[in-house]
């Protein structure tokens, strides 16, 4: 039987605010800032519904939860009280906006920008699977795109998951990665024949799909060893070395 994600429906308004899911600090897990203080703020809602997701609870309609609707000066005003609670400093804690699929919100996201910008945060990420043309108006504050664009292992249809506009502007940016979640060799020959081009090989990072460290690391050694021989970087996934599946509190 074919996989069919229950995704719950989002408004089709939001009276500008955001809907967050959740917020808390810690460090960056995956891609190219491993290892980095960051504050996250996750956003309900998905337009996806990956099989392996581990964020079901932002999207699946069984799982979502209430969440808060904020207006932007609530959201900041909760990303200050977070931040007052540890001494890393505001201008070099990364801002990463995730999902979900935060871009389903990106006509609130500049001004959320601009306002944590006023607060003391400089850098900001975006986690997206990329089907999504960013604005002008993202492009312009986004300092760094970690696009994961969605291969069959996640229980989709990889066709319908690679939207070519939008991956050419994230590209363009210049300010970008692609990460992909390899179970099995054979996906990394998927993404070489659907991604690539236009995806640049020296944008690829290659990561395993696991919820606990046992699993990630039985994955590590071939993948890396795949990531050597094709020319493509390696990220761990710290977070779940660290914590396994267990959520931030």
């Amino acid at each position: 039987m074919s996989y069919k994600p229950k995704i719950a429906p989002w408004p089709t308004e939001f009276s500008g605010k955001i809907p967050v899911s959740e917020m808390f600090l810690s460090i960056q897990g995956e891609g190219r800032f491993a290892g980095t203080p960051a504050l996250f703020i996750r956003m309900k809602y998905c337009n996806l519904g990956c099989a392996w997701c581990d964020t079901r609870f932002t999207w699946d309609e069984e799982k979502i939860e209430e969440g808060a609707l904020l207006t932007i000066p609530e959201t900041v005003e909760r990303a200050l009280e977070i931040m007052s609670k540890s001494s890393s400093p505001k201008h070099e804690t990364h801002v990463v906006i995730t999902g979900g699929e935060p871009m389903l919100h990106q006509d609130r996201i500049p001004a959320m920008i601009d306002a944590l910008i006023d607060a003391g945060f400089s850098f900001f990420e975006i986690e997206t699977n990329g089907m999504y043309v960013p604005s002008p108006a993202m492009i312009s504050r986004i300092n760094w795109w970690n696009c994961s664009p969605k291969l069959s292992n996640s229980g989709l249809y990889t066709m319908k998951t690679r939207v070519a506009a939008a991956l050419a502007t994230i590209i363009a940016t210049h300010k970008c990665d692609f990460k992909f979640v390899i179970q099995a060799p054979k996906d990394i020959d998927e993404m070489e024949k659907i991604f690539m081009p236009p995806i640049p090989a020296d944008r690829v990072i290659l990561m395993p799909e696991c919820v606990t460290p046992e699993v990630q690391s039985r994955i590590m050694p071939w993948l890396s060893e795949e990531c050597i021989r094709r020319g493509y970087r390696f990220s761990p996934r710290l977070h779940i070395l660290a914590w396994g599946n267990e959520r931030a509190r």
